[in-house]
């Protein structure tokens, strides 16, 4: 994959776990004309996705990241904030079931602050009532969104206001 630097688009659901996403970083930091990425139900977890933020962060022009099911958790989530943060062309976001917590989702409330052209945001199963607070300025800003998923995260009433 080292090679094919004019990639846009590439899909590797369930494929290649944490020592996977450490092998495809190199190759990913290569290709950043990318627009489409989906690594979903790969459990790469925490290490995998710290591999991968280094790469992610050059990819500027992505439009579509798939990264659910993956077990990132909290530290994941915050190797892939500053990532993220320089996607500001995002228009899905998929982390159902990473269990990234309220520290993680505050660490993702920032950079999906600068996505301001998100559209489809997935975070289902994740966050809990602090992470739906941290995440709430964030979501304000997202005015193009159209579909918002945060089931199955036990925000209650502290969350939702």
């Amino acid at each position: 994959l080292g090679n094919m630097v004019n990639m846009r688009r590439l899909f590797l659901t369930g494929n290649i776990g944490p020592e996977g996403a450490g092998a495809l970083a190199g190759a990913l930091g290569k290709m950043v004309n990318m627009t489409v990425l989906s690594l979903g139900e790969n459990a790469i977890g925490p290490e995998g996705a710290g591999a991968l933020a280094g790469a992610l962060g050059n990819m500027v022009n992505m439009t579509v990241l798939n990264l659910d099911g993956n077990d990132i958790g909290p530290n994941g989530a915050v190797a892939l904030a500053g990532a993220l943060g320089n996607m500001v062309n995002m228009t899905v976001l998929n982390l159902d079931g990473n269990d990234i917590g309220p520290n993680g989702a505050v660490a993702l409330a920032g950079a999906l602050g600068n996505m301001v052209n998100m559209r489809r945001l997935f975070l289902t199963g994740n966050i809990g009532p602090e992470g739906a607070g941290a995440l709430a300025g964030a979501l304000g800003k997202m005015v193009n969104m159209t579909v918002l998923s945060l089931g199955e995260n036990a925000i209650g009433p502290e969350g939702a206001g």
